[in-house]
């Protein structure tokens, strides 16, 4: 849809850069676009409409942003009049804008979304239609429903997916939660780092607590132990994360750590090297071990069978098969 537009130069000062109704960037603040606007100018004009102060930003809310750091006073903008307010079309036209040189990231994605679903009223049925797509995004309703989530979820949450700190399925999944316990979680993540493979694991388990022990998914940073490790400077973000996802597994599996106990106490007992190793099977669910070895020869083979051998002669081996 084209509008009727005129170029102009405009007074910074008649636009109100507080409506982001038509914002879609999710960081409006870009160094290289400000260095770029201080050696060679605007090179693009920004899109307005007339209305407001008495204008309202539609498209260019970086380039206005790196201007006003800059201290300019005035902006070459493209001028829509407001015999031309489709406000949803406006907001396409923005989207347009944007999609015409950069993939957006999921919160924007989200952003548009939302927008599109309670700022301008288009119906669910249109958006999965039409707008879905646009974005390469799958056209199903349950897309439609978990971006809605991820725009609403805690901004410290979506800060910390913006640096990098969540993965993407992380966040959707904390976005589910109560508000107070996403704000709680993002709280407890300020002190310590996941990597992308323990994630998972690390909400899988705060989720089977909260089941388990009917109390919210962030009670056990309240323990004494959890509080101890976020509070240890001599422990790296990455060594605090492992140390509390200790702490949820042993709260989780209290049988099977203490089988793990009695099952190292035993192997240590049969005297074995430790280049052979022993392991149960996982959560010891069945009886079944596993040996692994590596020999550079032949020699070695032979030495390290003969080592089992002996191992399995003792009463301590039987015993590895009865830990649990």
């Amino acid at each position: 849809m084209l509008f009727g537009m005129i170029c102009q130069d405009i007074s910074i000062e008649a636009i109100d850069c507080t409506n982001e109704i038509f914002r879609i960037s999710e960081e409006i603040v870009s160094a290289p676009l400000q260095i770029s606007m201080r050696e060679i100018g605007q090179l693009n004009p920004v899109v307005l409409m007339r209305g407001g102060r008495p204008y309202t930003v539609v498209c260019g809310f970086r380039r206005l942003h790196a201007l006003r750091q800059l201290n300019a006073t005035r902006v070459f903008a493209r001028i829509i009049e407001e015999t031309d307010r489709d406000l949803p079309g406006l907001f396409r036209l923005a989207l347009w804008d944007n999609l015409s040189h950069r993939k957006l990231d999921p919160l924007e994605q989200a952003r548009v979304l939302y927008k599109l679903r309670y700022d301008f009223g288009v119906s669910d049925e249109l958006i999965i239609k039409d707008f879905l797509p646009m974005m390469d995004l799958a056209p199903h309703e349950q897309t439609l429903k978990t971006h809605i989530m991820l725009h609403a979820s805690h901004p410290e949450l979506k800060n910390h997916f913006s640096q990098g700190r969540l993965t993407l399925s992380s966040l959707q999944y904390l976005a589910t939660m109560h508000a107070s316990s996403q704000a709680s979680i993002a709280s407890a993540l300020e002190g310590m780092r996941l990597s992308a493979g323990l994630q998972k694991k690390f909400f899988s388990l705060l989720e089977e607590l909260a089941a388990k022990n009917r109390k919210k998914p962030e009670a056990p940073f309240s323990d004494p132990e959890a509080l101890s490790a976020l509070k240890d400077a001599g422990l790296s973000p990455f060594q605090r994360g492992e140390r509390i996802y200790g702490l949820l597994y042993r709260l989780r599996y209290p049988r099977v750590i203490q089988a793990e106990e009695r099952f190292g106490k035993l192997k240590k007992s049969l005297g074995l090297p430790g280049s052979i190793r022993i392991t149960p099977a996982p959560f010891f669910e069945t009886p079944d071990l596993r040996v692994d070895f590596k020999a550079p020869n032949a020699e070695q083979f032979r030495k390290m069978v003969a080592e089992l051998f002996e191992a399995s002669q003792g009463p301590e081996l039987d015993k590895l098969f009865k830990v649990v």
